[in-house]
């Protein structure tokens, strides 16, 4: 039977093949045309290559639910692969801008147009035919792997389109009276597409560092409210308290609910019932949350009740 996580470890092995052919083909053409902009994209794709392989292995681990070194699972590590990643990029990013600006300032770049050219427009149509078919894969799959790895390769078509098009533009160039501009054309596109590739970068960064520092999502915390506030009027609860955690498609909710001292159930396989709708209700993928219900009559036994302000997610 082929489950969800294997259709998502065949996509990212998938993805990491035609990413190491980009990033080879990217990284030789770079030198032979000359051109810096196409060699930050080779390099970028070698980048991506090996964040690729941590997410198959990740989603190895995942798919493990827990060992005796990481009890509580190995969901921590997908939002640490997706933040080396947007870290990565951005070291490159930093790095390419100057770059560009120093090469235009020292008056620029001669790139064989040609080559470059031929290069670019192949890499991008067939980047965009993968991408298509990810995207298709991934409105069934739902998986938040492969939903990230979709933005890298929309950066990476971003990338191969800028070149293609400011390529032609350079080509133009050289058979006008502004042939002398041409070698500002490489450096150019290398300052525009380190620019381009910082709001992908932070799309990648933000949410990876909210969940690497534990921060609650309050669409699932007041979820869990929401739910939480109709067991309370069902079962005549005194009071409850709920945390949640996020670690991608994961999630990592604690219920602690408050009990009268004379609370009619007494029963543990009654509480178990209560513990499976609340659970129930919650939904969700066994493997994609960890839920713990306890019931207590004792208010020190449970955490602490936060309230999420409006503009946390």
């Amino acid at each position: 039977m082929v489950t969800e996580k294997m259709i998502e470890q065949r996509m990212l092995l998938r993805s990491a093949a035609l990413m190491a052919f980009v990033a080879v083909s990217g990284t030789i053409m770079g030198i032979v045309s000359n051109s810096d902009a196409i060699l930050l994209d080779g390099i970028c794709s070698f980048l991506d290559v090996i964040i690729k392989g941590m997410m198959i292995l990740t989603s190895h681990l995942v798919a493990q639910e827990t060992s005796q070194r990481f009890q509580f699972g190995y969901w921590q590590f997908e939002p640490l692969v997706l933040f080396l990643e947007g870290s990565f990029i951005l070291l490159i990013v930093i790095y390419s801008l100057v770059s560009g600006i120093m090469e235009v300032l020292s008056g620029g770049r001669a790139v064989e147009m040609g080559s470059a050219i031929g290069y670019a427009i192949g890499i991008t149509i067939l980047e965009c035919i993968y991408w298509v078919y990810a995207k298709r894969v991934n409105k069934r799959l739902k998986s938040n792997l492969v939903q990230y790895d979709t933005i890298s390769w929309t950066v990476d078509i971003q990338l191969e389109a800028g070149i293609f098009l400011s390529f032609v533009i350079g080509y133009c160039l050289k058979f006008t009276s502004w042939h002398s501009y041409a070698v500002y054309v490489d450096p150019i596109v290398l300052i525009i597409l380190s620019l381009q590739l910082v709001p992908s970068t932070v799309q990648i960064l933000l949410p990876a560092t909210r969940q690497i520092l534990g921060m609650a999502p309050q669409g699932t915390h007041r979820r869990v409210q929401e739910i939480m506030d109709r067991f309370m009027e069902t079962y005549h609860f005194a009071d409850y308290v709920s945390s949640v955690q996020a670690y991608g498609h994961a999630k990592i909710i604690e219920i602690d609910i408050l009990l009268p001292k004379d609370y009619p159930i007494q029963s543990v396989r009654d509480f178990d019932r209560i513990r499976d709708e609340i659970n129930e209700e919650i939904g969700g993928q066994p493997l994609e949350k960890w839920v713990t219900i306890t019931f207590t009559t004792t208010r020190r036994w449970m955490a602490r009740d936060y309230t999420l302000d409006d503009d946390d997610e």
